[in-house]
């Protein structure tokens, strides 16, 4: 296949979470489209360039939270160092390089290190000027992050037969879960933020997903890239926008979530050979359900069909699910998520439903908590829709919790109550009439 430039792939994530095996089935599966395909390994184990690495690792300097972000940084720099001429050479060769680790890991686990988050956006800054405009190491087009909660990947870590470095099987990395656990958290918030970035999440229900649907969701992000011949977008973007958000998604949502062959579980998790791309289901399962009908209930004195208010719902996304009531007489409809979001501790996301709502004048939408969620720490901010308004209905929400938050498509967020409004003329002039709080302002009815 003929190809006027290169193009360069990053695989990184938190440990355990399979980016060898990733790594080398995409690139079997660019093989096989006819791409031409080079590979880089970091850190570059048994040379000269990766032996402050080697020793750093093996902690001959100390634990990881003894050594200093930046000194630490250094170290893998010199590495990537190394190794850019070859990499320009393949790019220039018109190659798609793929490159396991680089420049991502230094952000994600060294990054972790420090608890401040404008502190860390400092080092970040620091780091890219150093790789990219000191050292001039090619910049990656598109780098995937791949995701694994951090107990599972600790145990995977530990069970894992490692054969690159010196016999050893786990490093000072992946024998600290506090640093496995902050390392996650940092990678969810660079594949959040920093442009090129995407997030690929591997677990599903505290179970990792088999190699073939993590495979099938890094080759739609790969196969874009290489598809188009374009730069990624710069800035965050949902992995509906990066994998097109076509039915394709939603055909394959039963390989992704419902794993029968027990090819899913951390037990099963050790190499298999594939020997096809996995392809979409046909059976896919209807899961955008109408409204539930309310059934006749005489203490419920429900109105009358033709009495009740119609609202005008536009689905405008191929995840979207038409709000609904969970119960006859709630008073709010559910919303649901329409793609795939991972909120960090204390962090928030604008999350789209993928529905447009026509809410009639004289009343408004209000978008409240789901006392389940709420009860977790997630909970929604600035939530009133105007009847004038006309565009996606989108929840801003915000993680209370010590963990991340992980929303999939179809998943409960929020509730939306359409309430009646009347709309006072504002007059300008004194307020004259008693009341018996007056001015009594914060605290004055006491605490009890």
């Amino acid at each position: 296949m003929e190809n006027t430039s290169g193009k360069f792939i990053v695989i990184d994530g938190t440990d355990g979470s399979g980016k060898t095996t990733q790594l080398n089935l995409l690139k079997a599966k660019l093989e096989e489209e006819g791409y031409a395909v080079a590979v880089a390994d970091f850190p570059q184990y048994n040379t000269k360039s990766a032996g402050l690495v080697e020793e750093y690792l093996s902690g001959k300097y100390g634990q990881a939270d003894e050594v200093d972000p930046y000194k630490a940084s250094i170290f893998y720099a010199v590495d990537r160092y190394d190794a850019s001429q070859k990499i320009k050479q393949w790019l220039d060769e018109g190659k798609i390089v793929l490159a396991n680790r680089y420049t991502s890991a230094s952000l994600g686990h060294q990054g972790c290190k420090i608890d401040n988050p404008l502190e860390r956006k400092v080092f970040f800054n620091w780091l890219y000027d150093l790789e990219y405009k000191i050292f001039e190491i090619p910049r990656p087009d598109l780098t995937l992050i791949l995701q694994v909660e951090p107990e599972i990947s600790f145990q995977l870590a530990q069970d894992r037969a490692r054969e690159d470095w010196r016999g050893k099987t786990t490093d000072i990395h992946e024998n600290n879960f506090e640093h496995l656990k902050k390392a996650e958290q940092v990678y969810v918030e660079i594949a959040n933020t920093l442009p090129g970035f995407r997030l690929i999440k591997c677990t599903h229900n505290n179970q990792i997903l088999s190699r073939e649907s993590i495979h099938f969701l890094v080759w739609l992000a790969a196969n874009q890239l290489v598809v188009h011949q374009a730069k990624v977008k710069p800035g965050f973007e949902s992995i509906s926008s990066l994998i097109g958000a076509s039915e394709q998604i939603l055909k394959n949502r039963d390989l992704l979530f419902n794993n029968n062959n027990g090819n899913n579980n951390i037990q099963n998790n050790q190499p298999n050979k594939i020997t096809e791309t996995p392809k979409p289901t046909d059976d896919f399962p209807n899961f955008i359900p109408s409204v539930p009908e309310l059934p006749e209930n005489k203490e419920l004195s429900l109105p009358k069909p033709d009495k009740l208010m119609r609202l005008t719902v536009e689905k405008i996304s191929p995840e979207a699910k038409i709000p609904q009531l969970a119960h006859p007489g709630d008073a709010g409809f559910d919303l649901y998520a329409a793609d795939y979001y991972s909120i960090t501790a204390y962090g928030q996301a604008l999350v789209s439903t993928g529905i447009k709502i026509a809410i009639p004048s004289g009343h408004v939408g209000l978008v409240w908590d789901k006392s389940g969620l709420a009860n977790e720490g997630i909970t929604t901010m600035g939530g009133v829709i105007d009847s004038s308004y006309r565009g996606e209905i989108k929840v801003i929400m915000k993680n209370l919790s010590e963990d991340i938050f992980n929303i999939v498509p179809g998943q409960k967020i929020a509730q939306i109550l359409i309430q009646e409004v009347k709309t006072p003329i504002l007059e300008d002039g004194l307020i004259t009439d008693d009341t018996s709080r007056q001015a009594g302002a914060f605290g004055s009815s006491g605490k009890f």
